[in-house]
């Protein structure tokens, strides 16, 4: 007789070696992990120019989606000819074709004119940096001499300072820096080497974009085909709409703050000009690319041009301090919030929480992606919980919990009407009070403590009087078994 296992069988057995095949998992994993990150690094540098291509198809999608809908769908229908109708798809194909040409024709316009706007101004002042830098250095050690002057003090502490350390920089100099030239040599080469490298990838990222962006409906059909075909119905629904806000979130933010640190350069440069800063055009670039990163962009921005400028006139470097600050106050305030309105919803801790982290990981992309990727995080966690919730019968708002002390069958119940016998609930005015009020105990408590004897006469006054009270103690007790029995 064959033995047919029944489903309670099967499913045990199934659940056995999924369990079998994820404690493998995690140990090699555990043991070699350097294997795996080192073979996720590889495959990522492999696939690097198609993450390129499909980055700058991304990014230049609404440009293409414009040109369609604006210039090229409605040419064609004065012709009589609609576009969206089956039949025509072999013109649209065409039409795609024409737009996706100027959409590359146009970003290579704009690139184009922003390098030769920008790269002879950053040039010269790159070399008039150069150029002036040793009489940059003399004249900072004109105002570090003239300070000095004026306070002996801080003079004699800077001299013991420099005498001090003098000797171990050079030692360090000799003993790290020299014997290690042909490492830097070596470095530098690789970092041409690197150059040359991006420049490929850059080649064939345009390349791939290219493709991405002629048949971007037909890759996105074949996803939503792939998440119906292995899903449930409504799981392939939040799925995509889960991409669909994300797609939302990333292009109103990048999008948004790329015009905004765009317009932000340009009225540092502006204001600049007006002020006399010198290289106005090098220090409005730095600032307006450092302000594409939320939250700490503009002072890395404000912090290099102030060291620049200190060198050449401190009063300059104050004046570019407080200009960026005022900058920052109208790009915070007005500026921000009418380009990017609340398009990522998080508060400013998450926001630093999301840079520092994402930062971490991934580097300076980190900074610029870590926003909106934690933004549809933090909106995924918020809707799974919004679900759970709606299920439970529970409300959904944050309000309605941030005074609550326990739910029950009646509902929530606030602290100030919670009962402290049910649940834990402690809510005493502040720590003061709470101290005081042990501390009053503890009082109480020492008091009612039997005294410490001092000499050998209190002591044995002590122990008579405790005798007598555990004479008492027991007659008492006899007194109520003798009740008990009668």
């Amino acid at each position: 007789m064959k033995w047919k296992p029944g489903k309670k069988q099967v499913s045990i057995m199934l659940s056995v070696i999924i369990c079998a095949i994820v404690i493998i998992l995690f140990y090699y994993v555990l043991f070699n992990g350097s294997k795996i990150t080192g073979g996720i690094s590889s495959l990522i540098s492999i696939l690097a120019p198609v993450i390129t291509g499909c980055v700058i198809a991304y990014i230049l999608t609404p440009i293409l989606n414009f040109i369609e809908s604006k210039w090229l769908y409605p040419v064609q229908k004065l012709r009589g000819i609609d576009l969206k109708k089956p039949e025509n798809r072999n013109k649209r194909k065409n039409v795609r074709k024409i737009s996706v040409f100027l959409t590359m024709g146009f970003a290579a316009f704009i690139l184009y004119a922003m390098l030769m706007v920008l790269i002879p101004q950053l040039v010269r002042s790159i070399n008039e940096i150069i150029r002036n830098f040793p009489y940059y250095i003399t004249n900072l050690q004109k105002y570090v001499d003239k300070y000095l002057n004026d306070n002996p003090r801080v003079r004699s502490t800077v001299d013991n300072l420099i005498q001090t350390y003098s000797s171990t920089v050079m030692e360090m100099f000799k003993s790290k820096v020299v014997p290690n030239i042909s490492t830097v040599i070596s470095t530098v080469s690789k970092s041409m080497m690197s150059a040359i490298q991006i420049f490929l990838y850059l080649v064939v990222g345009v390349i791939v974009a290219i493709y991405v962006l002629n048949s971007k409906e037909l890759f996105m059909g074949q996803a939503k085909k792939l998440c119906y075909a292995f899903m449930k119905k409504e799981s392939a629904n939040e799925v995509i709409g889960a991409f669909r806000y994300a797609h939302y979130t990333f292009t109103g933010f990048v999008i948004g703050k790329l015009v905004d640190s765009l317009i932000i350069g340009i009225i540092t440069f502006i204001f600049c000009e007006i002020l006399k800063i010198p290289y106005a055009v090098l220090l409005s670039f730095v600032v307006g690319l450092t302000n594409i990163i939320p939250f700490f962009g503009p002072y890395i921005g404000a912090f290099f041009g102030a060291i620049l400028l200190i060198m050449i006139n401190p009063l300059k470097a104050l004046v570019f301090l407080l200009l960026i600050m005022i900058i920052q106050q109208f790009d915070g305030n007005i500026l921000g919030p009418i380009i990017l309105g609340n398009s990522t919803g998080l508060s400013s801790f998450w926001v630093i929480f999301a840079i520092l982290v994402f930062g971490g990981v991934f580097g300076p992309i980190g900074w610029l992606i870590g926003v909106p990727t934690f933004a549809c995080i933090y909106t995924f966690i918020g809707y799974v919980a919004r679900k759970k919730l709606r299920e439970k019968k529970l409300p959904r708002d944050t309000s309605s919990y941030i005074d609550a002390a326990y739910i029950d069958e009646n509902g929530i119940t606030n602290i100030d009407d919670a009962d402290n016998s049910k649940y834990y609930v402690h809510n005493e005015a502040s720590s003061l009070r709470r101290m005081f009020k042990f501390y009053k105990k503890g009082k109480s408590y020492i008091e009612n403590v039997v005294p410490i004897a001092t000499t050998k006469d209190e002591a044995d006054d002590i122990n008579e009087a405790s005798d007598d009270e555990i004479k008492k103690d027991q007659e008492s007790k006899h007194d109520n078994e003798d009740n008990i029995e009668s």
